[in-house]
């Protein structure tokens, strides 16, 4: 009777065990190369991606229709941007306008902070340095409106504005008054302004006198009484009452 250990020498159970003590072996080195070692791999911490142009635009709102397949436009500007970048200085800001750049930045500076007419004319002109009286916006406007009334201090404006300009284009005139008519007669030296009317005498003689004057302190009485008799006293220049006044509106380009 064959034993157990007579069993396990016989060639076929010998083949067996080593066939299958290969095949374990085998399985063992194969899953290690496949898989390699197991490791704890800490990942990295992966930080949330940047929002895209239309993501953008879509949290703030910004409609760019119209815009998809082209450029996005350049900035378009009618004013010069002073430097806000670190290191530049407004010196070399201002080196690199142009000279309409540079007349526009200061023409709307000067408009920024040049006092306005409270009657609609804009802001007011720039008094020149010989001019020898104080214009009426140098004045407190709101008490003179409030103690003379809007449209005296209106008319005011307008005489002093008269004035200022007369003055630049070189016609010395320091007062002026303002007639019914709308018209500015400025007060020039040894200068009146005449309506002149005729008569005929009971022998057919044609006389003058004068039916309208406008002039300044300077005029005398007696200069005064001549005129009144149609006698230009010497000295005197005479100009024309209707055609010579001036109309500030016209005067002053505020039409």
């Amino acid at each position: 009777m064959k034993t157990v250990l007579d069993l396990l020498r016989h060639p076929l159970v010998i083949g067996t065990l080593i066939l299958s003590v290969l095949i374990v072996v085998g399985a063992y080195f194969g899953s290690h190369w496949y898989y390699g070692d197991v490791e704890t791999v800490e990942m990295p911490e992966i930080s949330a991606p940047t929002p895209t142009l239309s993501e953008k635009s879509a949290s703030s709102e910004v409609d760019l229709s119209g815009l998809q397949g082209e450029s996005l436009p350049t900035q378009t500007e009618s004013t010069p941007i002073p430097p806000s970048t670190e290191g530049e200085s407004v010196g070399d800001f201002l080196a690199e306008l142009s000279a309409e750049e540079k007349a526009l930045l200061t023409a709307e500076v000067v408009e920024d902070t040049q006092p306005v007419s409270p009657f609609g004319f804009g802001p007011y002109p720039q008094v020149p340095s010989d001019f020898p009286e104080d214009p009426i916006w140098e004045e407190d406007m709101e008490a003179n409106i409030s103690q003379f009334g809007s449209e005296a201090m209106k008319e005011a404006e307008l005489m002093d504005r008269v004035l200022i300009q007369l003055w630049n284009q070189g016609h010395r005139a320091t007062s002026a008054s303002k007639h019914s008519n709308g018209l500015v007669y400025p007060s020039f030296p040894n200068t009146v302004f005449v309506r002149w009317d005729y008569i005929e005498e009971e022998d057919g003689t044609i006389t003058r006198y004068a039916r309208r004057i406008s002039s300044g302190a300077e005029v005398s009485d007696s200069d005064l009484n001549d005129l009144g008799e149609g006698i230009i006293p010497p000295g005197i220049k005479v100009l024309d009452y209707d055609s010579d006044g001036i109309n500030p509106y016209t005067f002053l380009n505020l039409n």
